[in-house]
């Protein structure tokens, strides 16, 4: 019993060594590059990092050269089984602001590998709150809008369903 306690032990200092000592900055720098292959850009942010995490504030997030949004945190965490990353106040850029909501308070999407098909998505801000998933092998996004506020301005591009307005679109 002695033996499999010290294993785990082992096991587990192992695990968070690796989690604290990960170049997260590269890890970083290689969502950048593949961000870019679809012509997304991340620019202007100041990179930090701590024990599991690393955090940019003011990034701005361009895609095809246009600004769409401007971030003051996001933070990204991850863990071998467990990835998240969690934008705080996300506003989008004027000539975007008819199309979609001017302010996101807070925007978390999780990867667990467990379910590994599935990223979660959750959302709030002024349209109200959010919930919904990137269904990775079905190229699919789906969004139900749980708490409604200020939605007009999306009701172009949302589907009336039995529990409410929906956003659903495939990539």
């Amino acid at each position: 019993m002695q033996m499999v306690k010290k294993i785990l032990i082992a096991l587990l200092a192992v695990f968070f060594s690796i989690a604290i000592f990960a170049p997260k900055r590269e890890l970083y720098y290689l969502l950048e590059d593949r961000l870019l292959q679809y012509d997304i850009i991340i620019s202007n942010e100041k990179i930090h990092d701590g024990f599991f995490t690393l955090w940019l504030e003011h990034p701005q997030i361009y895609f095809k050269g246009i600004k769409i949004a401007q971030i003051k945190r996001v933070d990204l965490m991850t863990l071998f089984l467990y990835s998240r990353v969690l934008a705080d106040g996300l506003t989008v850029d004027e000539s975007m602001q008819k199309w979609l909501p001017k302010e996101i308070g807070t925007l978390l999407a999780s990867y667990q590998a467990f379910d590994f098909r599935h990223i979660a998505l959750e959302a709030q801000g002024e349209f109200g709150k959010a919930q919904g998933y990137v269904a990775l092998h079905e190229r699919k996004i789906h969004i139900d809008f749980t708490e409604e506020r200020s939605i007009e301005n999306l009701k172009l591009f949302l589907k009336k369903g039995e529990q409410g307005w929906y956003y659903e679109t495939s990539y």
